[in-house]
């Protein structure tokens, strides 16, 4: 038996409409700024390329029952976001340089390339360890990993282009997923920005409605943030929003003071806690 058809159809639908948009840009947006830092549209797409390829390599190790990490990568739950900023910035342009007009064939052969070994994974061989930076990972969850990566930056070139654009509603149930699972690699720590001033402790609880409801608590603690089910504790800030705002504030790319102002996410509780959220996670 396989693992479940829904997420794998999901993520191979998601890299048809992407590689189709792709496809339909004029030729001088490519090199125009993304909502990534420093990034262009081809930086991004680059990247994407780079993460395919990582991504089968380190699911077929797995699969040959190999998790320890490759040359040159850090023991699995080491890094975070915060930590290998800079170098997935490097790769990401020399990927771009390197393939020069070819990004988006090369973009579309990686995604098959792991779309169909994603595919072919028994429900055994979903169970396996694979390595990633934030941890040992179930082969499986690369499934989820890979829409979220693809979904979270077609909104980064997407919205470079257009303020009105949003994540695609059908990938949001997969990186809720994710966020609420915090053995999916570290997803929340690997977000995470320590504050080197800060040493107590704060919880913030996130009330999430449609399309993909969750209650969670994200509480962190010095340097370390973990996830929580929302229980009896009693929050220092509660934000209420949809699925696509916490998505989007969670991973950086809406800084909260924006989304409150804007009517997308309403908070309860101490104000500047609220505002210091978008100091700790700033995405990648």
């Amino acid at each position: 038996m396989d693992i479940a058809r829904e997420p794998i159809d999901a993520l191979k639908a998601e890299a048809k409409r992407f590689s189709e948009y792709l496809g339909a840009l004029p030729a001088e947006d490519w090199s125009k700024p993304s909502a990534c830092e420093s990034w262009q549209v081809r930086d991004v797409v680059a990247h994407l390329v780079g993460v395919a390829e990582f991504y089968a390599a380190t699911v077929t190790r797995g699969l040959q029952g190999e998790s320890s990490p490759p040359e040159g990568r850090p023991p699995a739950g080491s890094a975070s976001g915060a930590t290998l900023h800079d170098s997935i910035g490097d790769a990401a342009i020399a990927k771009r340089e390197a393939l020069g007009d070819k990004i988006l064939s090369e973009f579309d052969a990686s995604n098959e390339k792991l779309n169909g070994l994603l595919s072919s994974l028994s429900v055994e061989d979903g169970d396996r360890p694979c390595y990633h930076p934030g941890g040992l990972v179930p082969a499986r969850n690369f499934v989820d990993l890979r829409l979220k990566e693809l979904v979270l930056h077609e909104w980064d070139i997407r919205s470079g282009l257009d303020s009105e654009a949003h994540l695609w509603p059908e990938g949001l149930p997969s990186i809720m997923r994710l966020a609420s699972n915090s053995l999916a690699s570290g997803s929340v720590r690997f977000g995470f920005w320590p504050d080197p001033k800060f040493s107590g402790s704060v919880r913030y609880r996130f009330l999430v409605d449609s399309p993909a409801p969750d209650k969670s608590d994200i509480v962190i603690e010095g340097k370390e943030p973990h996830l929580e089910a929302a229980g009896s504790s009693t929050p220092d800030v509660t934000f209420r929003c949809d699925a696509e705002t916490y998505v989007l504030v969670l991973s950086g790319r809406v800084r909260p003071e924006a989304a409150i102002e804007n009517g997308r996410l309403s908070v309860e509780g101490d104000s500047e806690l609220a505002t210091a959220f978008g100091r700790w996670f700033r995405g990648i």
